[in-house]
This record gives C-alpha cells, structure tokens and sequence, in this order.
C-alpha cells in the first residue's frame, strides 16, 4: 500500500443536480483513459486533466469510502501518516461528501469507524492510545473547537524533539470507541456553527486522530501515525456579494488563505523539479541503481526543505507535512457542473498537487525503555568477560550495567522510579561574599570555616581543588578534593581523609577517572571495612589497618580464584581458604601469605581429598582418600608400602619436626608463629571484633589434628 502511494493522489467528485440545475449546465466532466475531460456542452473539444479517482454524480457516499477511506485506513494501521483535504468551490458538496447527513454517514465517520474496527481486531499483544483533536481555522487564526470557552488565538509551534509543527493549546481528548469520537466530532460541529453565526463566516475546519501503536513482544519501540482530514471553505466572491465589514474581512481571509495554499503547491512542485534536475546533472551516465539513490536523497531533503514554502500563513504551516511529501495525502475535489470557470480553475489547481512526490516513511520512535536497554547493550559490550568468582564486588562498569538493567526493568513494567537523591552535602552553596573592597573579601575568603564552594588550591602539580566542608581552616566533615590524577569524595578530619569515602585514579588526564576503593579511612590510610579494585582486575572486599589487609576479608582473583579468610599485612595470616576456578579448594592455616601447617586439599575435579601439612606453601605429609562419591578408580593408584614399620608414627615425627622449625624461623624474624594447637589471639583493632571468628577457627583447627590421628588413613607419604 505505501508503495504504490508515490505522488499526492487527486480525486474528483461530482455533485448530483436537480432538474433546474441540469437545464443550467455549464460544465461536462468525462472521463477518456488516464485523462479528465472538462468541455461545453455545445463543444467538441475540451480541456484534459490528469486524476486518480473520478466520481461521477450517481455515486455513493459508501463509493467514495471504499476507494478513499479504505486506503486512508490501510496507511494509519500501517504506521503511516495520512490525510484527506475536501477541496472546492462553495456549495459543491464538501461538507456532505465529509460529513454526510442524517440519512448517511460522510467520509470522516465511515472511515473512523473502519479505524476502531481494525484496531479491536488486533491480537493481544497490540494495543493502542487514540487522541482526537478538532479546530477552525482562517487565514491567521485558529479557533479550538472541543471548547468553546477557549477563544484565544492559537499559536503554531515547532516541535523540536518529533520534528515539524504542532499547535499549541489546542485541546486533544483520549477517545476509546468510535462512539466516543463521534460525540467529540457532533461537539465540534455544533462549536463550529456557533462560532460561524456569531461572525457570519465560515471557517476551514480540521479533524485529526493520533494514533500510537504498543506491542507487548516489543515494547523497545512504538509505532505512531495520523489521519486528518481538512474541510476547506471555498474561495467566496464578496466583492460581487457587496459584503463589508467582518464579513468582508473573514472572506478575503479566506481567499486569502486558499490561494496561498495554491501557490505553495506550486513552489513545491517547481523545487522538485529543479533539484531533480540538478541531481541528474550531477549524476552524469550512471546505473539505475544509483540514479534511484540520488531521487530518493532529493526526495527527503524535499520534505526536509519544504517548510519556508509553506511560511506564508497558518493554513499553509498546518498543512505542510500533508503537501510536502510526508504523508499520504488524498485532496478529494468536489465540483459542480453548473459553473465552468469556477470547475475549471478547481482542475487546475489540482495538477499542481498532483505533481508533489511522497516517499513514505514507517513512524517508528524508540521509546524510553528502548533507549535505555541501547545503552545497556552497548555498556555490556565494554564490560570485559570477568571470571571472576561469584559474589565479588561489583565493578563501576558492573555497576552501571545493574543500575541500567533496573531501570530498564521498572520501565517495561510501567513502573516509576524516582531518580536517586544526590548525597546531602555533595552540593555545598556558593560562597556569598559582601559588596566592598577587594582586601575585605579576601578576609572573608580566608576565614576557611563551614560549608565553601569550589576553592582552588595552589600547587605545582596542576589541578587540585576542593569543594565541601572546613573546620579552623582545615577540611573536616564531607568534602570532594580533586587533582590532576586523583580524586577523592567522603569524609575529612584535621586535613586527612577519616571516615568512610571513594577514591578514584587515573593514570593521564585524557582517561577517564577509575574507582580504586570505597570505605573507611583513618588518617589518610584505607582503616576498617572497604573495598579495593586492583589495577590487574583482583578485588578485595574486607578489613584494613593502617593502609593494609588486616582482618577477615576476601580477595576475588582476576582468573577466577578465591581467598577468604584472616588476613595480616597485606597477606593471608591465620586460618582461611582457597578456592580455584575449577572447583577445587583448599582450607587450612596460611602463614606470611603461605600455607604454613595443618590444611585440607578437595580435589573436586578428581573426587579426592588431601588432608596433611604444609610448609613455605609446600605439603610436607599428610594422606589421601577418595570421596564418598567417587564412582571409578581414576587417580586412585595403588602405592606400594615403603617398608615403614610405623607410618603413623613417621607422619607424627615430620609434624613435629615441621612445628619447631616454624617456631626457629619465627624467633628470627621476631614473629611468634600462631601454630595450630597454640593459636595466640590476632590482636583486636579498634574497629572489629574478631575474638568469636579466632574461636571457632582453633575449633576447626582441632577436628583436623583429630582427623590426622584418626586411623581411617589411606595412603601416607612424604615430600621433600
């Protein structure tokens, strides 16, 4: 349908005569092939037109809709602009052809009608928001015709977030129905003559539907499209009638108006043209292919360049998408056969119009949610494939992905969400500063207390700045100070960073900022629970002391791997646990970063599991035995007996020899080593408690050494 709808379409209609107006017949209309003949009655020759559609007089109201309003519909449903403009002289049968009478519905209702239909035989998944809107119309004003009480002048307005014009204050009414419409288009009606008795005149009138269209399957996007149908007034000839007065005033208004219209038909078919021509040119000897490119560029700069052609007056604006290519418009001509001149100039008019090319164009709009989930897919695709394990800390790319992935969730579900509140104190207010001499506000501005805007710190290193809260000249309290390649939001005390706050880093000044820690601090050093990003993709999420891991923490490892458990001067220290990619694991003592002492291997990938001891990160002894589960014998080799009276009693010796070896080197190093049956308590800091977590780690400890003595031994071993 919107294929074969390539010009602006001409139809002709005319109206039925009484007896006495066919004995006044000045015009005949025929029709000879693709041509429109208009001639005398006494005349061999005529003049030929060109049209789409003739109606000649003994056709019906249902005719015009089905060759007419069927296409309209077809064009709306489809997501397509379209329009129908009634064009002729006075008492032609304009009004009737448009609105029909108490006997048959005009072309505006049946067509309406047949829109609802299809739209209540859509599936499930398709539903629609209608909106009517109705108004009048002369050369330079419009009138709201859905409430009378509003008789302001209307303005014409740009839109510059859909493009073209949209008329301001005029009333749009949701209707649900066809029967709701045509209360709406009866109350219009009725405005109308009101409005025309009180200025004995009549007004070109506009009815317009917009329709969006929403599919639950996609609902990234929204399908919108109108239809309009525009009820011009013809051309009066108040000069012969004597009119003067209001009535001379709103005629030549109208006159006015319609030969503007004409005009700008005109001007629009000869730029066309022009341009046309100038692509051709341009184009030399090229294929067929590219010929078709270059008409279609020149066709949507057409509609792109159309609109100061269209300037002249209000009914010109209003109709400049119409008759600039944009829409699928249809101007339905009606004529009468008893005035030539008047039926002739009609004909000719409509040439022009129907020279203006339409390449049509789907209405397609992303909506809010469909911007949002772009951005998300396009974030996602930054995002590097993280291996990391499962329960890290988020990233700040990961973190925006969660944030857009939630806002684009409530916006599929209708839901809304209020933006979050910027923190309290980020926004500090502007430095207010006295009117007087300049060493006066320089006083003010040293008196460094409260809250302060932006104050710019001389140093050599380029940038540094700080905005947020001072205490006796120092920052204290919530402050955001940033410098060439560091920046810093949260808490300040007597000048240093204490409390909880975020730090970001980068490297040059033309990368963006990355985010390294977020916690607490104390004295300018990471103190207490926080998190760090590591630049070579690590996370660790746990306590700090003085600037290091200390405490129980988690460290989540760029391959995949996991550590969670005390931690010492940066390095695992006490009892924690390993776990690899591939689902094995380790849990036992860790000394300096090291597995130092009793520990247990699960081999999940192989179904078996070490229980023995460690030193320097190296098992020393232990054993192995399968799990429960193992259904083969796969790793599971026989280990010839090494002649080892009492094996048990070997392991036993080589533990206790490895436990005074850790107590040498730890009096070296001026380190007491916290062995596992003499586990002295990790020092509490100030800001956790770790005495309960110590417990029942020297709990576990002890079922191990048990388990070690146990005789449900496999296999035993050494390494060296």
């Amino acid at each position: 349908m919107a294929a074969d709808f390539d010009h602006v379409k001409v139809a002709v209609r005319c109206r039925p005569l009484s007896e006495e107006e066919r004995r006044r017949t000045q015009v005949v209309i025929k029709t000879d092939g693709d041509k429109l003949i208009a001639f005398y009655p006494e005349s061999k020759e005529g003049l030929l037109y060109n049209y789409d559609y003739f109606f000649p007089e003994e056709t019906t109201q249902l005719d015009v809709f089905r060759v007419v309003g069927h296409e309209m519909v077809d064009l709306c449903v489809g997501g397509y602009n379209t329009c129908c403009i009634g064009y002729g002289a006075s008492a032609a049968g304009k009004t009737h052809t448009l609105f029909g009478s108490d006997q048959e519905h005009g072309l505006i209702q049946m067509a309406t009608k047949e829109l609802f239909q299809r739209i209540d035989a859509q599936p499930k998944n398709i539903s629609y928001d209608v909106t009517f809107s109705y108004w009048e119309m002369s050369n330079d004003e419009i009138r709201d015709a859905l409430n009378i009480e509003n008789t302001a002048n209307l303005p014409i307005r740009k839109d510059p977030g859909k493009g073209g014009i949209y008329i301001g204050g005029l009333t749009e009414v949701n209707v649900a129905c066809w029967e709701e419409l045509d209360e709406w288009i009866m109350r219009g009606n009725i405005t109308r003559i009101k409005l025309s008795e009180e200025r004995s005149a009549r007004w070109h009138g506009f009815l317009k539907l917009q329709l969006v269209r929403y599919d639950a399957n996609d609902q990234d996007r929204v399908t919108t499209s109108s239809m309009l149908f525009g009820h011009l007034k013809g051309a009066d000839r108040v000069g012969q009638k004597g009119a003067v007065g209001d009535v001379l005033k709103h005629g030549s208004s109208i006159n006015k108006s319609i030969s503007l219209l004409g005009a700008a038909m005109l001007h629009v078919v000869e730029m066309r043209r022009r341009k046309v021509n100038e692509a051709l040119n341009d184009a030399g000897e090229v294929d067929e292919a590219t010929t078709q490119k270059k008409l279609s560029t020149v066709q949507k700069n057409l509609v792109k360049d159309s609109g100061s052609l269209f300037a002249e007056c209000k009914l010109t604006q209003v109709l400049t998408e119409p008759l600039s290519g944009a829409c699928g418009t249809v101007i339905l001509a009606t004529v009468s056969t008893t005035d030539y001149h008047e039926t002739t100039d009609i004909l000719e008019n409509l040439q022009n119009a129907q020279q203006i090319t339409i390449g049509l164009k789907k209405n397609i709009h992303t909506t809010a949610a469909g911007h949002v989930h772009k951005e998300l897919n396009t974030l996602k695709q930054t995002v590097p494939s993280n291996p990391l394990a499962a329960g890290h800390p988020l990233t700040e790319l990961e973190e925006r992905v969660k944030k857009l992935e939630e806002k684009y969730s409530h916006l599929l579900h209708g839901e809304d969400r209020p933006d979050t509140p910027p923190q309290a104190r980020a926004a500090m207010p502007p430095a207010e500063l006295p009117q007087g001499p300049r060493w006066k506000q320089s006083d003010v501005l040293a008196n460094k207390h409260g809250d302060r805007a932006t104050i710019y710190i001389p140093t050599s290193g380029g940038k540094n700045t700080y905005k947020g809260q001072w205490a006796g000249s120092m920052k204290e309290g919530y402050g955001e100070q940033e410098t060439k390649l560091a920046k810093y939001a949260g808490e300040w005390k007597y000048n240093l960073r204490d409390g909880e706050g975020t730090l970001w880093v980068r490297k040059t000044v033309k990368e963006d900022w990355r985010r390294i820690y977020k916690g607490g601090w104390r004295s300018d050093r990471r103190h207490g629970f926080g998190t760090n990003w590591y630049p070579n993709g690590d996370i660790y999420e746990g306590y700090w002391a003085d600037g290091k891991r200390s405490g129980i923490g988690k460290l989540y490892m760029a391959n995949g791997d996991k550590i969670e458990g005390q931690w010492r001067g940066d390095k695992t220290e006490g009892w924690a646990s390993l776990y690899l990619q591939n689902g094995d694991w380790f849990e036992g003592h860790w000394h300096n970063g090291l597995r130092e002492g009793p520990g247990v291997w699960y081999y999940e990938s192989r179904a078996q599991i070490y229980r023995g001891e460690w030193h320097l990160g190296v098992a020393k002894c232990g054993t192995i035995e399968d799990m429960g589960h193992k259904m083969d014998n796969q790793w599971s080799h026989f280990l010839p007996r090494c002649k080892v009276l009492d094996p048990e009693a070997v392991i036993d010796e080589t533990r206790l020899y490895l436990k005074d070896t850790r107590h040498r080197i730890a009096a070296v190093v001026q380190d007491p080593y916290m062995d596992e049956m003499d586990m002295e308590d990790i020092p509490e800091d100030d800001y956790i408690d770790q005495a309960d977590d110590v417990h029942e780690y020297q709990k576990e400890i002890e079922e191990y050494i048990e388990v070690l003595d146990a005789d449900q031994k496999v296999a035993a071993g050494g390494w060296r």
